[in-house]
């Protein structure tokens, strides 16, 4: 697994889980791979699909990865796995971030006392702190940005279309950099999500129920208040 690749840990059992199998199989589609090579250590790789569930027979230590190398899955011994890649790959397979993911495997070797999975979680740390207030944002953050959007969208400076593409790039650019949140500044992001879920910047592409410009900008105002 390259040293420069995003990589997070993942608990498991003693084989893959189908919850490991389900990121597994995001992150191919993404990638537009339809197979694994399974690596069993000392075993020349096999092909195998995509469809769930997992194969019984993948144990550690082994490797599975996409025959393009946009993603590996690393499998060195019960108890946890090595999820790395590309950021496509990596924005499907662990879609609640790779920070998320290395502070949630955190807690998961707190919770079980295990020097193995100590010693994954000590040397996978998050590598940004979550967030729960606009002033401890960092300044050159994605999400110091979507804060800028937020600020410049209530005051009247930019239109609601050049909000919601600006904060969507701005939400996949937190993602893709790990970026972490609390509550309650992710409760206000979360919120602002939703809203644009309900929302699309071209007029002629909007259905009845849709937000207009003006509804989109008060419901946010409200959020923010």
């Amino acid at each position: 697994m390259d040293a420069d690749a995003l990589v997070a840990p993942i608990p498991a059992g003693p084989r893959p889980n189908p919850s490991l199998w389900l990121r597994l199989t995001a992150g191919c589609r993404a990638v537009g791979a339809t197979e694994l090579l399974y690596e069993p250590e000392g075993t020349p790789p096999s092909r195998l699909p995509l469809t769930p569930p997992p194969p019984e027979d993948i144990h550690p230590s082994c490797v599975l990865r996409t025959p393009g190398g946009q993603g590996v899955v690393r499998f060195p011994a019960p108890g946890y796995a090595l999820i790395g890649g590309t950021a496509r790959f990596m924005a499907a397979a662990v879609a609640e971030g790779t920070d998320e993911a290395r502070a949630r495997f955190a807690r998961h070797a707190r919770r079980h006392p295990d020097p193995a999975l100590t010693t994954v979680a000590t040397a996978h740390p998050p590598g940004h702190r979550a967030w729960s207030a606009p002033s401890a944002v960092a300044p050159d953050s994605a999400a110091a940005r979507q804060l800028r959007l937020l600020a410049d969208f209530t005051s009247g400076r930019i239109t609601a279309p050049a909000f919601a593409l600006a904060w969507h790039q701005a939400r996949r650019a937190s993602r893709a950099n790990g970026e972490r949140l609390r509550s309650p500044l992710s409760d206000l992001f979360d919120g602002v999500f939703v809203l644009l879920e309900d929302y699309t910047h071209d007029p002629s592409l909007r259905e009845p129920g849709d937000l207009s410009d003006t509804e989109l900008l008060t419901a946010v105002k409200a959020l923010t208040r």
